[in-house]
């Protein structure tokens, strides 16, 4: 039962935010989400889709609003698996409503994110998920998606970001962080590799978005020696 029970921090910072079901459907429409990211919510989901190939085996760590559960859903296709984990049963049976009928190739796992399912997947997503989490679930949270994730998988962590000094919405939304985001900051302050102790077992690559304001960070995971000398399969992608 340990890893279905909410954690305190969840209850007391957004309880309100995930439990309320008017308060839900508002931040699932997108066009409040593309405010909620100055303008840049269609940018990040692209991004993400680029990950992710037809067919594949994908996780995704907390549901989320807007069209990008359902984007990644539609690339994603009735032939391959998408499963969705989530500590709260009420935002997965949101979803679970939602999507049902558009999309079988969804599954629904309530647990913590910060346990591993090692299902040999092929994709694990971290969508605005790691800003909301205490500093030490962070790193327990991602070490379990890469000990989710086959050899050649990848995780794809789209997340905040320190932007560049110049940018006219650093310190507003430094000021918003420390008052309603407060694990958030530490995102400005540590780059991800930080937080997973063997590095050197992954390719990471880093992408930048609307002046550093967003990041991608992927993390591949190396073959091991015996199939050092086989080349990754790469998905055809007209």
């Amino acid at each position: 039962m340990a890893g279905k029970r909410i954690p305190l921090y969840l209850k007391e910072l957004y309880g309100d935010f995930y439990n309320k079901p008017k308060l839900c459907a508002f931040f699932d429409k997108n066009w409040v989400q593309t405010c909620l990211t100055f303008g840049n919510n269609k940018k990040l989901i692209t991004s993400l889709l680029k990950e992710v190939y037809t067919s594949c085996k994908a996780l995704q760590l907390g549901c989320t609003f807007g069209r990008q559960m359902e984007e990644t859903a539609s690339k994603i296709g009735i032939y391959g698996i998408y499963d969705i984990l989530d500590i709260s049963h009420i935002q997965l049976k949101r979803c679970k409503e939602k999507f049902d009928r558009l999309f079988p190739q969804i599954r629904y796992v309530q647990q913590n994110a910060n346990i591993p399912l090692k299902k040999n997947y092929d994709v694990v997503i971290l969508y605005m998920l790691l800003h909301e989490v205490p500093h030490r679930q962070k790193a327990k949270i991602i070490q379990a998606a890469l000990d989710s994730i086959k050899e050649g998988g990848k995780v794809v962590i789209i997340d905040y970001h320190k932007p560049k000094i110049w940018h006219p919405l650093r310190f507003f939304v430094k000021s918003f962080n420390r008052l309603y985001q407060p694990f958030a900051e530490i995102l400005w302050d540590k780059g991800l590799e930080t937080f997973v102790k063997d590095k050197s077992k992954y390719i990471w690559k880093k992408t930048l978005y609307f002046g550093g304001f967003y990041q991608k960070v992927v993390i591949q995971k190396k073959f091991s020696d015996e199939f050092a000398d086989e080349k990754p399969f790469v998905p055809y992608q007209p």
